[in-house]
């Protein structure tokens, strides 16, 4: 909501499947939040339900609504539910991810920001973890995903010069 509460104008494009892995109700209260803040920093707040894994909903959204700043908070969360539906993970943080990223080569935008996990620290027992740690070995599904998508934007940066700021959660 801060980020929103620093949006003093522009257009807003919320974009999630609506699963009901996070209670539904939560997820339309938030929803409902970031339409009335939004309103009341004269933005504009557009919801789109889908799945990010959807390549030509992403396009179509990338080319309708010419995007010029991405940010990305969408993940499957849960590290338990990873072990016994590993493809949900990979649909949703690996091919939504490229997708994302794909929309975001092609549309030209700016800046892509999206965050990954503490998780990606493994079995690391040095407290407080730093980002010079290394991150090779992760011990959940989940985790892999989120260094997936790290190393992802990093080849994206290098290739084709998508600005990237990522930060872990």
């Amino acid at each position: 909501m801060r980020l929103l509460r620093e949006l003093s104008s522009g257009h807003i494009i919320s974009f999630d499947s609506m699963n009901d892995y996070y209670d539904v109700s939560l997820k339309e209260y938030r929803l409902a939040e970031i339409e009335k803040t939004a309103k009341s920093n004269k933005a504009k707040q557009t919801f789109i339900k889908g799945n990010l894994a959807d390549k030509e909903l992403v396009d179509e959204v990338f080319t309708e609504y010419r995007l010029d700043i991405v940010v990305n908070l969408a993940a499957q969360a849960g590290v338990r539910y990873s072990i016994e539906h590993p493809d949900v993970y990979i649909e949703s943080n690996i091919i939504g991810f490229v997708n994302i990223l794909e929309a975001c080569r092609h549309n030209l935008v700016e800046h892509l920001v999206y965050v990954s996990s503490s998780s990606v620290y493994g079995g690391n027992r040095k407290v407080p973890f730093s980002t010079d740690d290394k991150v090779d070995n992760p011990v959940i599904l989940y985790a892999a995903t989120k260094k997936s998508n790290e190393l992802l934007a990093h080849v994206y940066l290098k290739l084709y010069n998508i600005p990237k700021v990522c930060r872990m959660v």
